[in-house]
């Protein structure tokens, strides 16, 4: 059995659970609270991609799936074993697709943190932030998050379908 597979499940449960959090809140969440669960979502759905990664790498037997942090390092790893799966070619590919859901993902988790890093950096207690992406930035909100559970749950799913007929 697969190790990873059960905290990719709990990962996504978890960004679902958040999500219905937001949803049952509507137009009385306050904007703090709105902007807690946002994150935690977005926290969620990042760690379980990196999660999934390692899931991967050990349904294809990898050696050292808890080494595995990039697809990069997957298709390496994967490499080094004569395999060449399509999922983690279909993964490098969304990552490299500026429009796709994944990428949009990424962007958005490392724009969070970058913002959070400068906030921590700053030199007075009230710091102006510039936001400096690669993209506009995006604005978190529940049907954006929602959407991309849905993708990468779709996405899981797939795959998990054609690893168990390899």
């Amino acid at each position: 059995m697969n190790p990873y597979l059960s905290v990719v499940n709990q990962r996504l449960y978890c960004s679902s659970q958040l999500l219905e959090q937001l949803a049952s809140a509507g137009c009385n969440v306050r904007p703090m609270l709105e902007l807690a669960l946002c994150q935690s979502v977005l926290y969620q759905l990042e760690s379980c991609y990196r999660f999934y990664l390692r899931e991967v790498a050990s349904t294809y037997r990898c050696r050292q799936p808890e080494q595995i942090h990039s697809v990069p390092e997957l298709i390496a790893a994967l490499q080094l074993m004569g395999k060449h799966p399509a999922e983690a070619s279909e993964l490098a590919n969304l990552e490299q697709q500026s429009d796709s859901w994944l990428c949009r993902l990424l962007a958005a988790h490392r724009q969070m943190l970058t913002v959070q890093q400068e906030q921590l950096s700053g030199q007075s207690p009230i710091a102006v932030v510039q936001i400096a992406s690669e993209a506009e930035p995006q604005q978190l909100n529940a049907e954006l998050l929602n959407s991309w559970q849905e993708a990468f749950s779709e996405l899981i799913e797939r795959h998990r379908q054609h690893m168990l007929e390899c």
